[in-house]
């Protein structure tokens, strides 16, 4: 029986939501004034615990949070079908490995509905802050490293923007990068290695490069300085260790691309994954040229429009980060950082605009491409807590998250808005939808189906996999130099795998291709044609169209 069968969150639990803020604030309060950390397991156990106990209205709605989880369940669900990528689906610019978790989850026997994407991406944002929490153990003493993380799990914990608490396709690439943020802090804090560390190390960074295409360069920034501090701890070894590390990452890219080319894939692997996302530009015909320096210029002001509830976590950081740089920073400081853990901060300075750097090349701004800064964030916030040790009121700035998150919810209590977005029966009722709902007269789980438009909702509603590579059709729609490329895929897909529904989803309300007259699958004539042929035509709802194989 589901949790949301007997467990009900309506738009304002005052209740939940302030059992919430009084233990994560005495939590706080106990560390600022204590000055003595928790046990770890004790720390660790409560943050889990209490991030799990805010997230619950998520984890009981049963709804998409964001196109890009139905894009993802889908793909996970026809992974298990056909577990060829780029035959059976294309992630696009999120990477294979989001959704082979997904098809791995699914293989242990959980359904792939929208409640385990919700219960993942929790998951997986707090493994990466644990990765965090243990570098910074190695950076700074162990109740400012439990202080630095606390604006972080303020955040996961207290935020209702669907872009930061859905199944974000960087979160794995963030768990990747953090544990190799944590390998590397080990490495200069206790001056040795292992060989089983520097494969680990150097088969997570090539991973990453299959989680997700934005974060190649954050990865390859980690990659040059895992060779620096090899050379600085053991120059008469640095060859061998080097040898070990660059082979590791061979070896995990040759395996990968010996598997596409065995199956005939590698040509599409390159032409979809690489060509294909490195030409990706906002709405795909937008040739406007925006210059990257006006964009770094009006960077915070980019930052305060377009990541909501991120800007509260951002308060800390750059409260701390002011007054460090500006009261204390000065040659004597900026000698002792970087000399501190063999130049880390240095290096995480330029991960910081490194992030910068990925969020302006894509141009598209979406918010959770923003989460990236988490990682150099939170540890930097160690670092000015540390130097701030004297006068001790600047520990005090790692409750502003919190105190922001309270003042909001105040906000929206005296206006009337809901604490909470995600009302745990108005997602029971609305988990099936009409247009799904025909669609399972026709067709059953397991059955293909294709959907022109972008409503990848359909395939998980249904349980039925996808029978094109792109799951939502922009790209095979919509005008940019591989279109024809992707639209001759989507046909031979059609014909490959003869959907047994095809839909058109192709409305006002589709995103970028809203105009029907404009993007419909009857202005392609090669897809009419098909459609025509092999399908009738049953019902329409909500002007979505419901074809059905003869």
């Amino acid at each position: 029986m589901q949790f949301s069968s007997w467990l009900d969150f309506g738009g304002s639990p005052i209740f939940w939501w302030l059992i919430g803020h009084i233990f994560l604030g005495s939590f706080t309060l106990w560390l600022i004034l204590k000055k003595r950390p928790f046990s770890e397991f004790f720390f660790i156990s409560a943050l889990f615990l209490f991030s799990g106990f805010m997230r619950l209205p998520i984890f009981l709605y049963n709804l998409p949070l964001n196109p890009d989880e139905s894009q993802m369940l889908a793909q996970g669900l026809t992974l298990t079908v056909d577990p060829l990528i780029y035959r059976s689906f294309d992630p696009t610019t999120s990477g294979p490995i989001n959704t082979y978790l997904l098809t791995l989850v699914h293989l242990l026997g959980f359904p792939l509905n929208f409640h385990t994407a919700h219960v993942l991406s929790w998951l997986v944002t707090l493994t990466a802050i644990y990765f965090l929490y243990k570098a910074l153990n190695y950076l700074v003493p162990t109740y400012l490293a439990q202080l630095a993380v606390i604006p972080t799990i303020a955040f996961v914990s207290f935020a209702q923007d669907a872009n930061y608490i859905h199944y974000y396709s960087e979160g794995i690439a963030s768990i990747l990068l953090s544990y190799c943020i944590f390998l590397l802090v080990r490495w200069g804090h206790l001056k040795t290695y292992t060989i089983t560390e520097l494969i680990a190390f150097g088969v997570s960074i090539t991973v990453i490069v299959l989680c997700k295409i934005q974060a190649i360069p954050l990865a390859f920034i980690l990659g040059v300085w895992s060779l620096v501090l090899l050379f600085m701890l053991k120059k008469k070894k640095w060859v061998l260790h080097a040898v070990i590390v660059s082979g590791s990452v061979l070896a995990v890219a040759g395996i990968w691309l010996l598997y596409m080319q065995v199956n005939g894939l590698l040509d599409d692997f390159f032409l979809y994954y690489i060509v294909g996302n490195a030409q990706l530009k906002v709405h795909f015909n937008d040739e406007s040229y925006r210059s990257p320096w006006l964009f770094l210029v009006r960077f915070p002001f980019i930052i305060y429009k377009k990541t909501a509830e991120l800007n509260y976590w951002f308060v800390p950081f750059l409260v701390l980060g002011f007054v460090f740089f500006f009261t204390l920073f000065s040659k004597t400081v900026l000698t002792k950082v970087t000399k501190s853990n063999y130049y880390f901060w240095p290096m995480m300075f330029s991960f910081f605009l490194m992030v910068i750097a990925v969020i302006i090349r894509t141009g598209s701004f979406y918010p959770h491409h923003f989460l990236y800064f988490i990682i150099p964030g939170c540890l930097l916030t160690g670092l000015f807590l540390q130097q701030l040790t004297f006068p001790s009121i600047w520990k005090w700035g790692v409750l502003l998250t919190q105190l922001v998150f309270l003042g909001d919810g105040i906000k929206r209590l005296v206006n009337h808005f809901p604490l909470n977005v995600y009302e745990t029966a108005y997602s029971r009722q609305n988990e099936l939808g009409d247009v799904s709902k025909t669609i399972l007269k026709y067709g059953k789980p397991g059955d293909y189906l294709a959907v022109w438009g972008w409503s990848c909702e359909y395939h998980v509603e249904t349980q039925m996999p996808q029978g094109v590579n792109e799951n939502h059709s922009v790209r095979s729609a919509m005008k940019h130099p591989l279109q024809s490329d992707y639209y001759q895929r989507y046909l031979h897909d059609l014909q490959r795998t003869k959907p047994k529904v095809f839909v058109d989803a192709i409305t006002s309300k589709t995103i970028w291709m809203n105009d029907p007259k404009k993007y419909g699958h009857q202005n392609y004539p090669e897809l009419a044609k098909f459609v025509a042929d092999n399908y009738v035509f049953k019902a329409e709802i909500d002007s979505v169209k419901i074809y059905v194989a003869r």
